[in-house]
């Protein structure tokens, strides 16, 4: 295996602490109803003992990510691997500081690295790593002209065109729209817009703007007022990323725009919340948990026979509203 060299010196300045977890969500399930995680194998396997990875995490300690996080956890305790969770904890700048530690994470020589890795910035990163000889698996977002030998996570396009489906179902085919996402420089959010523009496309449906509150609940906030009072005649929002729909939530509830419709994506429990009070009307629901729970399941597969068996593995999404929110997980 290899030695990881000054790891203390380049990484300690940027690590977090909250390793295995990040203040991890007690109530995430371990069991997931995709079929990527009924192929996991149970109890615990010594034979990837001495192996260590690095995941670079695009927010450390957000709800999402804690729940990767114990998918990783979990999946060390079983196969006898280690995984370093690293990465930047303000969301306002993790576009910028997610470079620099990916750059540390190379310069540490773990045996392989998995990371988000759908901003322009990573790409080049990720083929130096596998340069070096460093296999980099993509989660969540996707680099896929890039050297990573596999992606695990959403399809964005059938998220995104789910989130189109949902936006029909509960407007009835008409609305004004504004987006709010947390980077337009993200492939994966891009993505799932242009497959959003897709699902309605034949009906009334118009996109009036798209606003970037780099992933951060307080510029979500901000942007989401100016909407408001920019174009009156808005009647619906999506938010492509988690705080962006909380975002929403918040000005809607705090000025009584009851008519307003919002879809988003993920289940943090705000969201939830929001939900079961009638302010969101629904969300695109990821798996975080398997992501990291595979994510290093793979990483070991890939070091022990030089492959994996697919380069694209689809962890699945399911639209949660008001009528499912209590059983989805079931």
């Amino acid at each position: 295996m290899k030695k990881r060299i000054l790891a203390t010196m380049l990484l300690g300045a940027l690590t977090c602490s909250l390793l295995y977890g990040c203040g991890a969500n007690e109530d995430t399930p371990e069991d997931s109803n995709t079929e990527v995680a009924e192929e996991s194998s149970k109890g615990e396997d010594t034979s990837g003992e001495g192996y260590e990875f690095i995941f670079v995490c695009p927010i450390v300690g957000m709800e999402y990510w804690n729940m990767c996080s114990d998918g990783i956890a979990q999946a060390d305790k079983e196969l006898g691997t280690s995984t370093q969770i690293v990465g930047p904890t303000d969301a306002s700048t993790f576009t910028t500081e997610i470079a620099n530690y990916m750059e540390a994470a190379i310069s540490s020589q773990p045996d392989a690295i998995m990371g988000y890795s759908g901003l322009e910035v990573m790409g080049p990163l990720i083929d130096k790593a596998t340069e070096l000889g460093i296999p980099y698996l993509a989660i969540d977002s996707d680099a896929p002209d890039s050297s990573r030998f596999a992606y695990i996570g959403t399809d964005p396009y059938n998220a995104g065109y789910q989130s189109g489906e949902g936006m029909v179902e509960l407007t009835g085919g008409t609305a004004k729209v504004a987006v709010l996402c947390s980077s337009l420089s993200s492939e994966k959010e891009m993505e799932e817009v242009e497959a959003f523009k897709d699902a309605v496309a034949d009906y009334d449906i118009e996109i009036l703007a798209m606003e970037e509150t780099n992933g951060d609940l307080a510029t979500g906030v901000t942007k989401m007022e100016a909407l408001v009072s920019t174009y009156p005649e808005m009647t619906a929002v999506l938010g492509t990323s988690a705080y962006d729909v909380q975002a929403a939530a918040k000005v809607k509830e705090e000025r009584g725009l009851d008519n307003l419709v919002l879809v988003g994506y993920d289940d943090q429990e705000e969201t939830l919340n929001y939900i079961r009070d009638g302010i969101i009307g629904g969300v695109v629901v990821q798996d975080p948990y398997t992501m990291g729970y595979e994510g290093v399941h793979l990483l070991k597969e890939y070091l022990d026979n030089g492959s994996v068996e697919q380069e694209v593995y689809d962890t699945g999404t399911i639209f949660v509203t008001k009528d499912n929110v209590d059983s989805y997980r079931n």
